[in-house]
């Protein structure tokens, strides 16, 4: 059995959430799990979907891992709707984590709800409430965006239950890892940061997602070399929020420490040379340690005669061409062995041309994650009220799952009525890209909103 610290720790590793068509895959995910020391609550397959009655739901509530295998009369029983409706409910919460796997059907129509899945759900309206079916339409499209592996699996008989197995055991390693994360980065940051890390970090939910990953890069107990680690993705993603964070909790780490704000200013200089030294204020450099704002102008020649021949840390944002990574490289060229350079760009491409080898590339936000983001910014809470559940669906799926999009989009909602929010998600609908231009112009000004994070094409 896999198990961990916690002493909160469920008392089996897998509950299985199918429907009558998947008997015989889930007889040989039995055999599976059971050779491989996975534990599941022995009635689950005796029970398989006939009633959400107390023992399915401590079944769930006993599990780490919520393995949903989604098929055609999966997605068509209200039973397994309403089944489905409690596991997300309880991952909802962190209590249990899911992997979906898509047997039979089309990732792609599950996660558009068209098609035959489309027609059943017009079929389960005649029968049920509209609420109810719109429950476990969210349902549905909550689960599509949970899990971040590709879990597709169709006809080939002999090897799903081993891919599943594989799945499941990296899932539960993770779960370990994610409880052990305070004493994975506790060489780097006080316990004292670590507990800080939900009410600190209110701009970039899965923060402890991110910092796991990026630990691992980083790899600070190495003083061997200059590593340098590219972070990449889609503008609006996070990059910048998540570069600023690491940057704030490791800069004590090293002997010398600058935050570029944009890279354009190590490679094409500010030709005022008196507002480049007006912006080098004594509140903005602290004798000693060498600290400089992320705001100010800054200079490569600066940054150079700051983080030479030591132990340095230094991130770029805003990264866009070779020619400003060929001058980070002369900069690179004078940092002591154990230093760190952070490069951030939307270019995956310049990190390889350049030949960065630790790269981290930021997702977009899982459904959960972007709910809750658009909910603080809409409600000032984590999840939105019952009567706006539905409207916020759609508009987290409008702004893309992007964490900036979510928040300006949210702002721009807060206070108002269901019928706004009705007539502004129409709108974004129907012409999506334009529209959210609009919102941002009317909630942000162009100094809150970096026009290269949002290029208007």
């Amino acid at each position: 059995m896999y198990s961990s610290s916690s002493s909160s720790t469920p008392k089996f590793d897998v509950f299985l959430s199918f429907s009558v068509e998947a008997e015989t895959l889930v007889s040989d995910l039995r055999s599976s799990f059971s050779e491989n020391g996975i534990t599941m609550k022995d009635d689950d397959l005796e029970k398989g979907v006939s009633s959400l009655g107390s023992e399915r739901s401590e079944g769930i509530r006993e599990s780490k891992v919520a393995v949903v295998v989604i098929s055609q009369s999966y997605a068509i029983s209200a039973q397994c709707l309403n089944e489905l409706q409690t596991i997300v409910n309880f991952h909802d919460e962190r209590r249990i984590s899911i992997l979906p796997i898509f047997y039979g059907v089309d990732y792609d129509d599950v996660r558009n709800q068209i098609k035959e899945l489309a027609a059943s759900f017009r079929k389960l309206g005649k029968e049920y409430p509209s609420e109810k079916v719109q429950a476990w339409m969210i349902a549905l499209i909550k689960l599509i965006n949970i899990s971040r592996s590709d879990s597709r699996i169709h006809d080939d008989e002999t090897t799903i239950d081993m891919v599943i197995t594989s799945q499941v055991k990296q899932i539960l390693l993770d779960k370990d890892k994610q409880i052990n994360l305070k004493a994975t980065i506790s060489h780097t940051v006080s316990n004292k940061q670590i507990n800080s890390l939900t009410t600190k970090n209110v701009g970039l939910i899965g923060l402890d997602r991110h910092m796991l990953a990026l630990n691992e890069l980083l790899d600070l107990k190495s003083n061997e070399e200059v590593r340098l680690i590219g972070i990449c993705g889609q503008g609006g993603v996070g990059k910048t929020t998540l570069a600023r964070y690491v940057y704030e909790e490791l800069f004590k780490n090293f002997h010398a420490h600058v935050f570029v704000d944009n890279a354009g200013k190590i490679y094409k200089q500010d030709t005022d040379e008196s507002h480049s030294q007006k912006s080098l204020t004594s509140k903005e450099i602290q004798e000693g340690t060498q600290t400089v704002t992320r705001t100010l102008t800054v200079a490569s020649d600066f940054i150079k005669s700051t983080v030479s021949h030591q132990r340095s840390l230094l991130v770029v944002d805003c990264v866009d061409n070779i020619k400003q990574l060929e001058e980070i490289a002369n900069i690179v060229g004078l940092c002591f062995p154990g230093s760190r350079v952070i490069l951030v760009t939307q270019d995956k491409k310049l990190l390889d041309d350049f030949g960065v080898e630790h790269v981290y590339e930021v997702q977009s936000l899982r459904y959960d994650e972007a709910l809750q983001v658009f909910s603080q910014s809409a409600f000032n809470q984590q999840h939105p009220p019952a009567s706006f559940e539905s409207l916020s669906f759609r508009a987290v799926r409008v702004a893309g799952f992007l964490p900036l999009l979510l928040k300006i989009l949210g702002s721009s909602l807060q206070d108002k009525d269901g019928k706004y929010w009705e007539k502004e998600l129409q709108r974004l609908e129907g012409g999506q890209e334009k529209a959210i231009m609009e919102v941002m112009k009317k909630s942000c000004t162009r100094e809150k909103v970096p026009t290269f994070i949002f290029p208007l094409n």
